[in-house]
C-alpha cells in the first residue's frame, strides 16, 4: 500500500509541474528557458518522496517512465513546455540519473547518494542556467567557453548547501548515542568541533568537484554526468573519507592538473580519473591506490616520447592525444566494477589483485603501443604474422612486446607490498598476457578503414565512412575495456595461485 500511494502522489506531483510550466510557457507566448528551468528544478524534488517506497520496482518505476515519456517527447513534442528549439537528450539524461541513483540509494541504503546528486543537479545546475544567462560576464574557462564563472559559483554554492544538509543529516544519525547526544550535553565540545569540520570539509570538497563536472558536460550530458559523479563522491568522502584519502585525493588532482597543463588528459578525463582514485581509496589498499598513479605518470610520460616513425603511426590511430573521460574509464571501469562488488560481498583480498592485474595489463599495452610505434622494424599482425603499417591496431613489434613486458612489470611492483613475490609474478604475468590479449582483439573484431591507398586505419578516413574489417562500433576503447574484463576473470578464476 506504501508504494501505491507513493506512485499516485508521484504522478500527482509530476503533472502538477507539467501544468505550472505549461501555464508558464503560455504566459510567455510559447516555450522558454523560465518553464523549461521550472521543471528541471521542480521534478529533482521528487527525491523527497523515495524514502517512502518500500521496494526497489516501485522506485524505480517512476524515473522509468520519465525515461520513455521524455525520449518520445523529444520525438513528438508532447511537452513543449520543458523542450529546447534545437533539442538534446538532456531530459532522458536528467530521467536516467534519477532512474541509477534512486535505485543505488535503495539498494545500498545510501539516501545521501540519490539526495546529494538530482538536488545539485535540479537546483544547481537549473539554476546556474538562469544566472548566466543574466549576470555571467565573465568566461575564464578554457575548455568551456560557453559557460560562465558566475553560473559555476552558483553550482557550487547549491552544491555545498546541498552537500551540508545531507551529510550532517546522515552524520548526525549515524553517531547520534556516541557524539551528538554528548556535544550537545557538554556544549560546543571537542566532538561537535569535529563533526562541523569534517561535515564542512566534505560539502566543500563536493561542492568544487560538482561545480567542475558541470563545466565539463556538453550537450546534456551534464544532467547525467552532474548528478552522478557528485552522489558518488560526496557519498565516499561520507562514508569512507580520512586524512589519508584526503591528502591521496589531492596528490591526484595536483598530478592530472599538471598533466592537463601539458596536454596529458582533457578536463573530463580529470574527472573521471579523480572518480576512480575516490573509489579505489575507499574500497582498496593504499598499494591498489598507488598503482592507479603510477600508471597514470607512467603512461603520460611515455606518450611524450616521439619520433617520426611514431607520429606517421599515430595519423592512423582514431584516439591519440590527450586522454578523454572514456579511455579514463576504459582503462579503470573493471578494476572500479571489481571493487564495488567485492566490497559488498566482503572478498575485497580477490578485488585488490584482480586491480593490479588490470593496472598492469593497461600499463603494459600503453607501453607496447606507445614505445611499439617507435620501431622502424617490421609490424606485424598478432593473429596471421603478416606485415601491417605501423600504428595499425593488432600490429606488434619486438620493441613493443618487450616494452609491454617492462610496463607490467612495473605496475607489478605495488603488488608486491600486499601479496609478496608471488603476486608480483602473479601480476606481471598476467598483465603482459593482457596486452596480447588486447593486441589479437584489435586484429579481430575492432572496427577498422581502408585509406585512400587501401591500408588499414582506426580513424575514419572522411566522415561516416565505414568500417571494411572488424565490428561496427567496436573502437579502441571499446577493445581495452574488452581485453581487461577478461583480464578481471582470469585473474578472478586464477586467484588461488596467490590468495589462499
Amino acid at each position: 500500500m506504501e508504494n501505491l500511494v507513493s506512485l499516485a502522489i508521484s504522478l500527482a506531483y509530476i503533472l502538477l509541474v507539467l501544468g505550472l510550466a505549461t501555464l508558464v510557457a503560455h504566459i510567455q507566448g510559447g516555450r522558454s528557458e523560465y518553464s523549461r528551468k521550472l521543471v528541471h528544478v521542480m521534478v529533482g524534488n521528487w527525491v523527497f518522496i523515495t524514502p517512502f517506497f518500500t521496494s526497489l520496482w516501485a522506485v524505480a518505476l517512476v524515473p522509468l517512465t520519465f525515461i520513455v515519456v521524455n525520449a518520445l517527447s523529444i520525438r513528438f513534442h508532447f511537452f513543449k513546455a520543458m523542450g529546447r528549439e534545437h533539442e538534446n537528450l538532456g531530459t532522458v539524461y536528467y530521467a536516467f540519473s534519477m532512474f541509477v541513483l534512486s535505485s543505488a540509494a535503495f539498494l545500498l541504503g545510501w539516501r545521501e547518494l540519490a539526495f546529494i546528486g538530482l538536488l545539485t543537479m535540479a537546483y544547481g545546475d537549473g539554476f546556474a542556467s538562469l544566472v548566466g544567462r543574466r549576470w555571467g560576464k565573465h568566461h575564464p574557462f578554457s575548455f568551456a567557453r560557453e559557460k560562465s564563472l558566475e553560473g559555476s559559483v552558483t553550482v557550487a554554492i547549491t552544491a555545498f548547501i546541498v552537500s551540508l544538509a545531507c551529510v550532517a543529516l546522515v552524520r548526525e544519525l549515524h553517531d547520534e548515542t556516541k557524539t551528538m547526544n554528548r556535544a550537545w550535553e557538554f556544549g560546543m565540545s571537542a566532538s561537535f568541533a569535529i563533526f562541523v569540520t569534517e561535515s564542512v570539509l566534505i560539502a566543500l570538497a563536493t561542492a568544487i568537484f560538482a561545480a567542475f563536472v558541470e563545466l565539463t558536460g556538453k550537450n546534456g550530458c551534464d544532467n547525467l554526468s552532474v548528478p552522478i559523479c557528485t552522489g558518488v563522491f560526496a557519498s565516499l568522502l561520507l562514508r569512507y573519507g580520512s586524512v589519508g584519502m584526503t591528502v591521496y585525493l589531492l596528490v591526484a588532482l595536483g598530478i592530472l592538473i599538471y598533466a592537463y597543463q601539458k596536454s596529458a588528459i582533457t578536463a573530463d578525463g580529470i574527472v573521471a580519473a579523480e572518480l576512480t582514485a575516490a573509489t579505489l581509496y575507499a574500497f582498496s589498499s593504499i598499494w591498489v591506490a598507488a598503482s592507479l598513479l603510477l600508471f597514470f605518470i607512467a603512461g603520460s610520460l611515455v606518450s611524450k616520447i616521439s619520433n617520426s616513425t611514431k607520429k606517421r603511426g599515430e595519423c592512423r590511430q582514431g584516439d591519440a592525444g590527450a586522454r578523454n573521460w572514456k579511455q579514463v574509464l576504459c582503462n579503470s571501469l573493471p578494476a572500479c566494477v571489481a571493487l564495488w562488488l567485492a566490497h559488498f560481498s566482503h572478498n575485497t583480498n580477490t578485488a585488490a589483485l584482480i586491480c593490479f592485474s588490470v593496472f598492469a595489463a593497461a600499463c603494459a599495452d600503453t607501453f607496447s603501443s606507445e614505445i611499439g610505434m617507435l620501431s622502424r622494424g617490421k609490424v606485424l599482425n598478432l593473429i596471421n604474422m603478416r606485415p601491417v603499417p605501423n600504428g595499425t591496431s593488432g600490429g606488434v613489434t619486438l620493441l613493443g612486446i618487450a616494452a609491454g613486458m617492462a610496463g607490467s612489470a612495473l605496475l607489478a611492483i605495488p603488488s608486491a607490498g600486499q601479496y609478496g613475490i608471488r603476486g608480483f609474478l602473479f601480476v606481471l604475468v598476467l598483465g603482459f598476457f593482457g596486452t596480447l590479449i588486447d593486441s589479437a582483439l584489435g586484429s579481430t573484431i575492432q572496427q577498422r578503414f581502408a585509406d585512400k591507398h587501401g591500408q588499414l586505419m582506426d580513424a575514419p578516413a572522411y566522415p561516416r565512412q565505414r568500417a571494411v574489417v572488424g565490428i561496427a562500433y567496436a573502437s579502441n576503447n571499446v577493445v581495452n575495456m574488452l581485453s581487461l574484463i577478461l583480464i578481471c576473470i582470469f585473474a578472478y578464476f586464477l586467484k588461488g595461485l596467490v590468495v589462499p
